[in-house]
């Protein structure tokens, strides 16, 4: 089923809405917060499905409306993601032009909205907009994984619903019995938190190639032989040269991972560690000072913020591997 997700693993949320359902209360504006692979997604086009449902008990899962909502082609529902890692001006400005115009199917209209943090400073003022001027039956969902980096006049517009985490341990236990390695296993099981889109994941042939890379990567920080830019050049120039974004946010994704286990480590929390065989590799080269561990952390979370932006990933690379070595 379309829904299984959301209904097994959130189940407040599903009680919310259907405590709205039966009290005729729903806000024009909903921002669905909570880590990546957490069903934000799906829960809105559930939440798409209940509006327009038109059987009994809503959503029934089985009237044309929660159908086509299901297969992503309901008329009335409108969906923007980033591009190339952003959400744009000339996107915002298409979803404003939906809302102005007559909907092709009369009664509620509900947009959809992902990763709403990734939008530019025009393409947020813009969708700013829109939520001001929301009424009557149409409703907004907006998803992120990171509510920090979401303007305060949108989060201040919205009712926030925060979605709960998947154990790690639950979802990288269902991926080794579909028979993926215990370590891939959990450290995509922290990154994605669904077992379903793990798998998904798993299954660009550009994934796995840029998992081992970010594991030498990261032996190389650790070794005062090895400096890591050399090993990106010599072992990753595909990654460098590659135009997607997404590529080059699981790469320091996995990079501040490791940096994360490092933390684990130093602090006895070795059932929270991801890497788990990379890290008896690296164990005699950690640091043992917290300190510098954090910092490396910050420094890793800062150009990862760094990513939002047009970078030349050259000297993006370069300057966050000379920043590493210099802690």
């Amino acid at each position: 089923m379309r829904f299984a997700a959301v209904l097994r693993n959130q189940k407040k949320v599903i009680k919310l809405f259907q405590n709205s359902l039966k009290k005729n209360r729903f806000v024009h504006t909903y921002l669905f917060e909570g880590a990546k692979g957490t069903s934000k997604r799906e829960a809105a086009y559930y939440f798409a499905a209940l509006m327009l449902c038109t059987g009994v008990s809503k959503p029934c899962l089985e009237c044309e409306n929660c159908h086509k909502v299901m297969k992503e082609i309901h008329p009335s529902v409108f969906y923007v993601a980033p591009d190339n890692g952003m959400i744009k001006k000339e996107q915002a400005e298409a979803l404003e032009k939906e809302f102005s115009m007559t909907a092709l199917t009369e009664g509620k209209r509900i947009y959809i909205i992902d990763e709403i943090d990734k939008a530019n400073a025009s393409a947020a003022n813009s969708l700013l907009k829109l939520l001001e001027e929301l009424s009557g039956d149409n409703y907004v969902i907006m998803t992120t994984e990171n509510i920090n980096n979401v303007l305060s006049t949108i989060k201040s517009r919205s009712q926030i619903v925060s979605f709960d985490r998947i154990p790690v341990e639950e979802v990288a236990t269902e991926l080794i019995n579909k028979g993926i390695e215990a370590e891939t296993a959990f450290v995509f099981a922290r990154e994605s938190n669904s077992a379903s889109e793990v798998l998904m994941i798993l299954q660009d042939e550009k994934v796995l190639p840029i998992y081992e890379l970010a594991k030498k990567v990261a032996v190389a920080i650790c070794n005062p032989a090895l400096h890591p830019l050399l090993t990106l050049i010599n072992e990753g120039d595909s990654l460098v040269k590659e135009p997607n974004k997404r590529y080059h946010q699981l790469f320091v994704d996995l990079l501040l991972s490791v940096a994360n286990d490092k933390l684990y480590y130093i602090t006895n929390q070795i059932n929270k560690i991801a890497f788990r065989d990379l890290m008896q590799i690296i164990s005699d080269q950690v640091c043992l000072k917290q300190d510098k561990i954090i910092k490396e952390v910050e420094t890793i979370l800062k150009f990862k913020q760094r990513l939002r932006y047009n970078v030349n990933l050259e000297l993006f690379y370069a300057q966050l591997f000379i920043e590493l070595k210099q802690i």
